[in-house]
């Protein structure tokens, strides 16, 4: 369906960036997004994913908000003690009034997942999921003021193949609204299209500094199975 005048209005200017146009963004109306994890990139991402169009976005964290969450833009001292992912509803509904969004729960069924684990072993959990259900996602890491975003289109080299360790520094909210904003767009790539680069791919931050690598397959990863077959290298 064509977007309406209102949708034209709300999205003029990002229509005119090179790949996009209202085809890709009626792609974007259309996707179901998971994001999920805990993490602080959480809600940078759940800010610009929603402002970008993403259809319909389901959040997936039932911790509750405690001080020194690090999303002061998004949670307030009024949240304290309620449910991060209910509060980062009610953030996102007025941040977009064109999307929808709600608590994520059993029987949902994303098109793409954004993962913002608040450590390895959680994302590295929640992306072998999607890999599983054969999801397009992305990965944020924050580590220290940095970080980085993996993209993992389907039968592409998994977040595991992918990762290595980074600095290990304690996670900051500098770090949560980079690699927050960072992986949203990429999410958004993967969703359009719109990039000319290679999808599978990380980009690691570090003291502001991006480095950009085409994601491998690592030997005897459980991602070389049937899935992936001739789909990525």
């Amino acid at each position: 369906m064509a977007l309406s005048d209102v949708e034209i209005g709300r999205y003029a200017r990002q229509l005119l960036l090179p790949g996009m146009g209202e085809a890709a963004q009626e792609l974007l109306r259309g996707a179901r997004i998971r994001i999920s994890g805990g993490g602080l990139a959480m809600a940078p991402a759940v800010y610009y994913l929603a402002a970008a169009g993403v259809g319909t976005i389901w959040i997936d964290d039932p911790d509750e908000v405690k001080p020194g969450t690090g999303a002061g833009f998004a949670l307030g001292p009024a949240d304290l003690g309620r449910q991060r992912g209910a509060a980062l509803v009610e953030f996102a509904r007025g941040v977009n009034g064109l999307v929808a969004v709600d608590l994520f729960r059993p029987g949902s069924r994303p098109t793409a997942l954004l993962v913002c684990g608040a450590s390895l072993d959680i994302s590295r959990a929640i992306a072998d999921e999607a890999r599983l259900l054969q999801l397009p996602h992305v990965v944020a890491d924050v580590d220290g003021q940095g970080g980085a975003a993996t993209s993992v289109p389907v039968g592409a080299p998994c977040y595991s193949c992918a990762v290595r360790p980074g600095l290990g520094a304690a996670a900051t909210a500098e770090g949560g609204a980079t690699v927050g904003a960072l992986s949203a767009l990429e999410l958004v790539l993967l969703i359009t299209g719109a990039s000319l680069e290679p999808r599978a791919r990380r980009i690691e931050v570090f003291r502001g500094t991006p480095l950009v690598r085409a994601t491998a397959r690592q030997p005897g990863c459980a991602c070389a199975g049937p899935a992936a077959a001739g789909l990525a290298p």
